[in-house]
């Protein structure tokens, strides 16, 4: 695990190697950043570098992101990472995508009831990528 005396130095220095790497390095760095990131005890921080990360990581490698976005617990910082990584979510193949929103409901489908409809707000792009508009308001309605 990475733990630092200051673990927001970590999330900034995530960040700024993503948007420094040379276009042939891109993704496998992305990937052992990714990799990093999950790791980030400091949940502030952990939010904050796969939200940085989220937007240059090709969208088969989200999913990756998720149990880390997940095991957030402060509701604010946990939905800053899930939005992030929800409108990347929304592009890849509806299949793949339903079973993992099929996982991500049932941990999240722990939390408190504020808690969820905070996460479920966050994940909207992941509603509409599965059910169009008529998911999102279904799930608004009840």
């Amino acid at each position: 695990m990475l733990q630092s005396s200051n673990p927001k130095n970590i999330a900034n220095l995530l960040t700024q190697l993503a948007n420094h790497l040379p276009p042939n390095l891109k993704q496998l760095g992305l990937s052992k950043a990714l990799a990093a990131a999950k790791q980030i005890q400091h949940e502030f921080s952990r939010a904050k570098a796969l939200s940085a990360l989220a937007d240059k990581l090709l969208p088969e490698v989200l999913p990756d992101a998720l149990p880390a976005a997940k095991q957030i617990q402060d509701e604010r910082h946990r939905a800053d990472a899930l939005s992030s990584l929800a409108e990347k979510l929304s592009q890849i193949q509806k299949t793949e995508l339903f079973d993992h929103w099929r996982n991500t409901l049932q941990v999240l489908s722990l939390r408190t009831r504020p808690n969820l409809l905070s996460d479920i707000r966050a994940l909207t792009p992941v509603i509409f990528a599965l059910g169009d508009k008529k998911a999102v308001k279904d799930t608004g309605s009840n």
